[in-house]
């Protein structure tokens, strides 16, 4: 009977709603929870069937109570409105939704919820939907509390009777939906008489739009309800679902997971998830999905339930390609030959490979450990004991203090990288030593503060004992090629001298010649031991670049007529293309440069000619020297530029040279802050480009002239200069004195420092000091030019003689100010040197 009645009931809804009956009609409070009752069993669908009719009838007698629990209940903002536009009802979500509470949204005025520019259309609206009953749904510009609101809004015409306070509750019923942000979600809002109906479409739209996959199941098992995204994922459609098993869409055999838990869910009543279940998809293809399944309880009693799965087969793949590269990269950690090791900062390890887990058991773990104190500074023999001995130190051997490089990058907050650390047993020099590069990072976490440090430790031993025997190979053979150079030098610069004034006399063409040989083969020997003597001051640091404005037109004419003629007496034409610009650089050492790139092409060019040049490329300036010569295999186009490499020259004849200029020339190239490159083509010629660094360009007008180093081979004499000349070796001696008097200086001759303060204890007073670097008796000449400085003052000018070609005597000389010559001296050489020195010394006598 009830079945019946309930079924009328059911009917009568449909069609009232179908017909538009209700619109603007009286309905009595029995009809409308029948309404209201049947819509709820619409939306409860299987879940609420029979227990839905016997509600229905209780709710007939509370019908107002239950309409004023759904108009709180509704999720949209609802309100109530009387003729003059005053807000007499409004709900929770109205609450929520503007961000006033109910007893300041109770009594308010419209106009006041409600943009300006929208005040008209809105309350027209209105005004028609009292008139005629008729409301076209729109937007509207609300204001709530925080923002502006985009109010999709309807409005119906209610009758709702005074309150028991007799206030009035309104005539139209108005319910906002907030369009701003869930705008997909939110259908027509009519009336409160089928907010049920309403609902559940809502909540079949929200089903519909999730992108899990969902099925609602009856207590057997059977699908009752599936979403577009179960339909997406199995491939089948809804109606190839409804009233299938689904047990039948889970895959794998009888006792898989998933089955499990929809069977043991639908007996228990206990919600389940399976985190890697197999669902079919249509055609047979299994998928890997994550399944919940949450029972539906109605009366204590399971009617059904409700099965949400996605598809995590990408998700597991990336899980399984995740373990395997974490797998691989532990094999990897634990495969370094280095220590590795990440602790937190209460010190527990997190990940350490083998080499690290053996450091920290020994002596080396003080230095990963986070929480070590800091190294202590003791003197030796303070304690015994090995342990007691054990000193840590740096890399330059001395004791090291303060907190070791894990604890530091902790307490700092500051990564320590790199630190040399010498592990040694025991208090001697001598004592066995362990050293370690250790690099500590740490790890912030959220607050920004260290959370854990990672370390990695790399054992150097083998590589500081190749470092020690480096250096004493290396100061072995400075020390070798400085005798072996100051022992050539000597007979060198006396054959230097002694043919220089050889070819000065009247003697016969044929001795003449050999005279001149001999001149030009010393020289040879002398640009060996030259090239000796850059190279050691470019390893000292000695060569440094002085940039001043230099007219590059000037530097290139120059060269050219240099080169022209040795061009020409080979046979080759050069041909220079000089720039009128002016570059900010150290003229000298850039002219050094192009004078060996000239060489360099004259010596390997047969035939053809050399092209010489120079170019702007974008804001730098770029020489080039082109040649039509035996060009550069491919494989030697690096080796060139190393040191005594010759191309071709395998026999070292020394007249094609010493291959040292393109060592030189790079080196040099480097200091003034350019590049050198070299492109060749075997049989065809080759090209050398200098690009000296943008920003180096000036104006020519900006460029001095350049020095004027002719004077120096003039025939003029230099003055009358006292010149006190110390050497031991007579021969030169007697040759430097011969060529000083031939420049008009008045020279005194000693042989040792004790003559040369005899000298000037009989009254001489020298105007420049020229000596030789190694004196008999263990005297030197740095040592004579301070006692002859104490006496005649700072400023008295030296010039140092030496065969030794070592960075030391280098920086001895240049500490000292004296000038220094490396023997054999050229003549042009010696006077430009001894005519510097004066002049200089003239300069600060007049300032002074």
């Amino acid at each position: 009977m009830n079945g019946f009645r309930n079924e009328r009931l059911r009917k009568r809804a449909e069609q009232a709603l179908n017909s538009g009956g209700f619109e603007g009609a009286e309905v009595s409070a029995t009809t409308l929870k029948e309404v209201l009752h049947e819509l709820y069993v619409h939306q409860a669908e299987l879940e609420i069937q029979n227990e839905e009719l016997r509600t229905a009838q209780q709710a007939l007698e509370a019908s107002r109570i239950q309409y004023l629990q759904l108009f709180q209940s509704v999720p949209l903002a609802c309100f109530t409105i009387n003729a003059a536009g005053i807000i007499c009802e409004a709900n929770v979500a109205a609450e929520r939704q503007f961000g006033l509470p109910l007893r300041r949204l109770k009594g308010r005025p419209l106009t006041l919820m409600v943009e300006s520019l929208d005040h008209g259309r809105l309350f027209t609206a209105l005004a028609r939907l009292r008139d005629s009953g008729q409301w076209v749904r729109q937007e509207y510009a609300f204001v709530g509390a925080h923002s502006a609101i985009d109010g999709l809004t309807d409005a119906r015409v209610v009758e709702l009777e005074p309150g028991p306070d007799g206030v009035d509750k309104g005539d139209v019923l108005l319910t906002i939906t907030d369009v701003t942000e869930r705008n997909a979600w939110v259908s027509e809002l009519q009336d409160a008489r089928d907010e049920a109906e309403r609902t559940r479409a809502a909540y079949h739209h929200i089903l519909q739009a999730v992108a899990d996959g969902i099925c609602g199941l009856d207590a057997r098992g059977a699908v009752t309800f599936v979403n577009a995204a179960a339909q997406s994922m199995t491939g089948f459609g809804a109606s190839e679902l409804v009233g299938r098993s689904f047990a039948a869409l889970i895959g794998g055999d009888a006792e898989e997971e998933g089955r499990r838990a929809l069977t043991l869910s639908l007996a228990d009543g206990l919600v389940r998830q399976v985190a890697h279940g197999l669902l079919r998809r249509q055609g047979g293809e299994d998928f890997v999905a994550e399944l919940t399944v949450s029972p539906i309880l109605q009366n204590g009693s399971i009617t059904g339930a409700v099965v949400a799965f996605r598809d995590v087969t990408a998700r597991r793949a990336a899980e399984q390609a995740l373990a395997e590269s974490e797998r691989r990269h532990r094999t990897l950690v634990q495969s370094l030959s280095e220590g590795l090791v990440m602790r937190s900062v209460d010190g527990t390890v997190m990940v350490a490979n083998a080499m690290a887990e053996r450091l920290m058991s020994g002596p080396a773990g003080v230095l990963l450990d986070p929480l070590a104190h800091p190294l202590e500074s003791r003197k030796p023999g303070d304690r015994t004991g090995r342990a007691a001995r054990r000193r840590f130190i740096g890399a330059d051997g001395a004791r090291l203090t303060g907190l070791p490089p894990t604890a530091k990058a902790v307490d700092s907050g500051k990564p320590v990288v790199e630190q040399i650390v010498g592990i040694a047993e025991g208090d001697e020099a001598a004592a066995p030593t362990r050293w370690l590069r250790v690099s500590s990072h740490p790890v912030p976490g959220a607050d920004g503060r260290p959370e854990a440090v990672v370390s990695s430790v790399t054992d150097i031993s083998a590589i500081k004992s190749m470092e020690r025997d480096l250096n004493v190979a290396l100061d072995a053979k400075e020390r070798f090629m400085a005798a072996a150079s100051h022992d050539l030098r000597q007979p060198a610069q006396a054959l230097t001298l002694l043919s220089g004034l050889l070819l000065k006399e009247p003697i016969p063409e044929d001795a003449r010649r050999i005279a001149t040989q001999l001149r030009d083969t010393v020289a040879s020997l002398g640009g060996l031991l030259d090239c000796l003597l850059d190279i050691s001051k470019l390893e000292a640091g000695l060569v440094t670049p002085h940039s001043t404005p230099v007219e590059v037109g000037t530097i290139m004419e120059r060269l050219h007529g240099e080169f022209r003629a040795v061009a020409a007496s080979s046979g080759l034409t050069l041909r220079t293309v000089p720039v009128r610009l002016g570059v900010c650089t150290d003229g000298g050492l850039l002219e050094r440069v192009l004078r060996n790139l000239l060489t360099n092409a004259i010596r390997y060019t047969r035939q053809g000619r050399i092209l010489f040049g120079a170019r702007r490329r974008g804001g730098a300036l770029r020489f080039e020297v082109w040649d039509t010569g035996i060009g550069i295999p491919e494989n030697q186009i690096d080796r060139i530029f190393q040191d005594f490499y010759q191309i071709g020259n395998a026999a070292r004849d020394r007249r094609e040279g010493l291959g040292m200029g393109l060592s030189i020339a790079r080196r040099l190239v480097h200091m003034l802050g350019g590049t050198i490159e070299v492109t060749s083509t075997p049989g065809k010629g080759s090209c050398f480009a200098v690009t000296l660094p943008s920003g180096t360009i000036l104006d020519e007008r900006h460029c001095g002239d350049s020095p004027d180093d002719s004077a120096a081979g003039s025939g003029e004499a230099d003055g009358d200069a006292s010149v006190l000349l110390v050497e031991d070796d007579a021969v030169i001696r007697m040759a430097l004195a011969l060529m000083l008097e031939g420049w008009g200086y008045r020279v005194t001759e000693a042989g040792s420092v004790a003559e040369a303060l005899e000298l000037v204890d009989g009254a001489l007073v020298p105007d420049l000091v020229l000596t030789d670097y190694r004196l008999p008796d263990g005297d030197t000449g740095l040592m004579l030019m301070d006692t002859l400085r104490r006496r005649f003052g700072p400023d008295l000018p030296g010039v140092l003689l030496t065969g030794d070609t070592s960075s030391d005597r280098l920086r001895e000389a240049a500490g000292a100010q004296c000038a220094l010559l490396h023997k054999p001296i050229q003549p042009d050489d010696l006077r430009r040197t001894v005519r510097a020195s004066l002049e200089h010394r003239d300069v600060e006598t007049e300032a002074t």
